[in-house]
């Protein structure tokens, strides 16, 4: 297990290649977010259950967020208790399903100053939490759709479980955000939707969700995007990425290298101190340092402690929930 800072120049940098030519540092646009209006959830016949925007004033999210907003919100923490006992024999495992090829950065965001290893198209979303009313943010990764406006997180960062509802105001995703920074602008949601597992029974292999986002142009075109795979074993190298608490306050984005490991009812987990605010980062399998993207294949759902994390967990991505949630969204445009 290997955790390590993604910094900026000049300071401690996690080295996955030899060399990265220098970049001139360049702020993208500050694209408007919205206050909004959104309609009832919708609960589909796939297994899915969404909002969805009805009415928008521009500006509002983007404006809410000043620099101090950003600076004092909290991690959405999540903490799962070890499990006790012997793990129920494992299924056998499902084919690997490739949902998604990822696409590179274009150009002009290669050109920006992007710190050695750091993977654009990760970033934090913001929010008012819809039970609390405080300022939380987690972590996100954009993947590849048809419709090119998908990004990838935590269901519990999108919606608070049984009872509950969905986190919708002054909803942002940031990517690549540094220490406030916003290089390549900024996103809101257009579509929110999880597994209907999740709002019913908030157990953790339900803890994924999508948001479809909005901005100036699309985030794909902006940043880029990942592919997408699910399937496959419990057993696999990831690197995992976004932005810990328990790591420079959660201003920067790290990385977390390792083998993970079954956890019964349909978790994996991988030896990773991390607290909480990395909740929705993604589980690359395959990280290209060069293009900065990878195929997602989980999302930190949670750790074992809040204090002192040893572990973190996602859940296992099966075609029957994280398969059917992105082709139930991949063509959607709002």
């Amino acid at each position: 297990m290997q955790h390590i800072p993604i910094r900026s120049a000049g300071r401690r940098l996690l080295i996955l290649s030899a060399l990265v030519a220098p970049m001139l540092f360049a702020t993208g646009p500050a694209t408007a977010g919205a206050t909004t209006t959104s309609a009832g959830a919708t609960a589909g016949v796939d297994g899915t259950t969404r909002v969805t925007r009805t009415a928008a004033t521009t500006g509002e999210p983007s404006r809410y967020w000043t620099p101090e907003r950003l600076a004092a919100a909290t991690p959405l923490d999540e903490t799962v208790a070890p499990t006790k006992g012997d793990l129920s024999p494992l299924p056998r495992p499902a084919p690997v399903v490739r949902h998604a090829t990822g696409v590179a950065a274009p150009a002009e965001a290669a050109r920006r100053a992007v710190q050695l290893n750091e993977s654009i198209t990760v970033g934090k979303i913001f929010f008012t939490n819809s039970t609390t009313g405080e300022g939380n943010y987690c972590s996100a990764s954009v993947v590849n759709s048809a419709a090119r406006n998908m990004v990838f997180t935590a269901a519990h960062c999108l919606h608070d479980g049984p009872g509950r509802t969905w986190h919708t105001a002054n909803w942002l995703f940031v990517p690549s955000y540094r220490n406030g920074a916003q290089p390549y602008g900024t996103w809101t949601w257009s579509t929110l939707a999880v597994p209907t597992g999740w709002i019913t029974t908030r157990e953790r292999q339900y803890d994924v969700g999508v948001a479809l986002v909005y901005g100036s142009r699309s985030v794909v075109d902006a940043v880029g995007a990942n592919g997408l795979l699910t399937g496959g074993g419990r057993a696999y190298r990831y690197d995992i990425f976004g932005y810990p608490s328990n790591r420079d306050g959660g201003e920067v984005q790290w990385s977390c290298s390792g083998t993970s490991s079954d956890a019964g009812s349909n978790r994996i987990e991988m030896g990773c101190p991390w607290g909480g605010g990395s909740s929705g980062g993604p589980w690359y399998y395959r990280y290209d340092n060069t293009t900065r993207i990878g195929d997602v294949h989980g999302v930190t759902s949670y750790t074992n402690d809040r204090d002192n994390p040893s572990y973190i967990g996602s859940p296992y991505f099966s075609d029957a929930v994280v398969g059917t949630l992105y082709r139930a969204y991949a063509n959607r445009t709002w």
